[in-house]
């Protein structure tokens, strides 16, 4: 309700000075101030009040009015405030868990070490024959495990001892070479290391090759 809550309104309604229209206006706000239909009755019973008597009534209807206000805002900032302490914890959350999805799976990736067999390789162990042969690498029998170990693919899956033997030309090469092992296997490739990635010194080379298979492990 405003402030035009002059009792020269509920003087006009009680003595039928109103319009119709009027009359209804006041009676529904009436309806909804307990205070103002008290003022209409009390105005009723008394047949009238004076100038000091309506000074007053007009106050405490305009402080009726004020207090009616100041409530309603303060119920309308609380649930502002209330609306806006939710959203924000809303967002709060959303970003807590925007950031423990980005860095906790990298942590748990950094920790975890899995231990995989990548692949199937083969390790192998030299025997050279004395015997039967002077035969040494230029560089070393370090030099000939190196070769195979990188170089020697074993396409033909071979596991057990191969029986090698070779000659040497005047340019450190071997020649003649002969592999002893699985029947029906030529070992091409294993010939080829011997030939053209060992320099030899000696005349003739007997060597025993154990080859068997290991795994090949990777950490993730």
């Amino acid at each position: 309700m405003e402030n035009n809550y002059q009792l020269s309104r509920i003087h006009n309604y009680v003595h039928g000075l109103m319009s119709r229209d009027e009359m209804h206006a006041l009676e529904r706000e009436a309806l909804e101030d307990p205070f103002l239909q008290d003022a209409i009755d009390g105005y009723k019973l008394q047949q009238g009040v004076d100038a000091k008597q309506l000074s007053i009534l007009q106050q405490r209807l305009a402080t009726r009015v004020q207090e009616q206000a100041t409530n309603k805002n303060r119920r309308f900032y609380s649930w502002q405030r209330l609306a806006i302490g939710m959203a924000a914890g809303v967002m709060f959350m959303i970003v807590c868990t925007l950031i423990l999805m980005r860095y906790l799976p990298q942590q748990r990736t950094a920790t975890l070490t899995e231990v995989v067999v990548n692949e199937s390789t083969y390790d192998y162990k030299i025997t050279p024959n004395n015997n039967s042969s002077d035969a040494i690498p230029v560089d070393g029998w370090g030099k000939l495990y190196n070769q195979l170990s990188s170089n020697y693919s074993n396409s033909e899956e071979f596991q057990g001892t191969l029986y090698i033997t070779f000659k040497i030309d005047n340019n450190q090469r071997a020649f003649n070479i002969s592999v002893e092992g699985k029947d029906g296997v030529k070992y091409d490739e294993l010939k080829d290391i011997i030939r053209n990635k060992i320099k030899w010194k000696g005349t003739q080379g007997a060597i025993t090759l154990d080859v068997w298979e290991v795994g090949a492990y990777e950490e993730i």
